[in-house]
C-alpha cells in the first residue's frame, strides 16, 4: 500500500511538473511571438519615422530668405569707428577693414574684422546666422582682448534690412554681467551700420557705446 502511494505521488509530481514545462514552453513560445510581431512592427514603422525624421532636419537646415539677408553682406568694408566708453565723454575715433563671407552652403555669415582699439591693434571675428528652429537670429563674437565669447539673440525686420540682437558680458572691472544691445542696418547695398549700446554705470540707462559704419570697398 505504502508503495501504492509513493508510485501514485511520483506520477501526480511528474505530471504537475509536465504541465508546468509545457505551460513554460506555450509562454515561452507566445512571449517569442509577441517579440518578433513587435519586431516586425518596428522594422515597418522605421523607415518612414526615419523619412520624417530626415525631413524635419532637411527643414531645419534649408537656408531661407534671412540667409539670403546675410549674404548681401558679403564683400569688403572699409570701417569708421566712434566709441564713447562713457556717456558724456568725447567719441574715440579709429578706422577698420571687415571682410564677411558666407559659409557651410550659405547658412552663416562669417566676418573679419581688423582695426585699432584704444591705441593698440585689434583683430575681431564674428558669426552670424539665423536658426530655424528657433526663428531667431544670433551672433557670436570673439576677440584678441579677450580670451571669451559674447553671444546675443534677437530678431530681424521683415526685409532684413535691421537685426536688433540682445546679450550680455563680462565686465571686466566689476566682474559682473552687463546686458548690451547690437542694431545692424542695412542703408544700401553698399553701406551698413552697427550700433552697439550699452548701460551706463548705475546700469539703469541706455546708451549708444558705439557706432560702425561700413563701406564697401570697389
Amino acid at each position: 500500500m505504502f508503495r501504492s502511494k509513493c508510485v501514485r505521488l511520483a506520477l501526480a509530481l511528474l505530471a504537475g511538473v509536465s504541465l508546468a514545462a509545457a505551460a513554460y514552453a506555450l509562454a515561452d513560445d507566445e512571449a517569442k511571438k509577441d517579440s518578433k510581431h513587435d519586431a516586425v512592427q518596428a522594422a515597418s514603422a522605421e523607415p518612414a519615422d526615419q523619412a520624417k525624421m530626415m525631413e524635419a532636419w532637411m527643414a531645419l537646415a534649408k537656408p531661407g530668405k534671412e540667409h539670403a539677408a546675410l549674404k548681401r553682406l558679403e564683400g569688403e568694408y572699409d570701417v569708421d569707428v566712434e566709441m564713447v566708453v562713457q556717456p558724456g565723454m568725447p567719441a574715440q575715433k579709429s578706422k577698420g577693414k571687415a571682410k564677411y563671407a558666407m559659409i557651410m552652403g550659405g547658412r552663416y555669415l562669417h566676418a573679419d574684422y581688423t582695426g585699432e582699439s584704444m591705441g593698440m591693434a585689434f583683430h575681431g571675428a564674428s558669426l552670424m546666422g539665423y536658426d530655424n528652429a528657433k526663428k531667431k537670429y544670433f551672433s557670436a563674437w570673439i576677440d584678441d582682448m579677450g580670451t571669451g565669447i559674447m553671444l546675443a539673440e534677437g530678431t530681424g525686420s521683415d526685409d532684413g534690412k535691421v537685426t536688433t540682437l540682445a546679450g550680455e558680458y563680462d565686465d571686466p572691472m566689476t566682474h559682473q554681467k552687463r546686458k548690451c544691445r547690437w542694431v545692424t542696418t542695412v542703408v544700401s547695398a553698399d553701406k551698413h551700420t552697427f550700433d552697439w549700446f550699452d548701460a551706463d554705470k548705475d546700469g539703469k540707462n541706455e546708451y549708444r557705446m558705439m557706432r560702425n559704419v561700413y563701406t564697401r570697398v570697389k
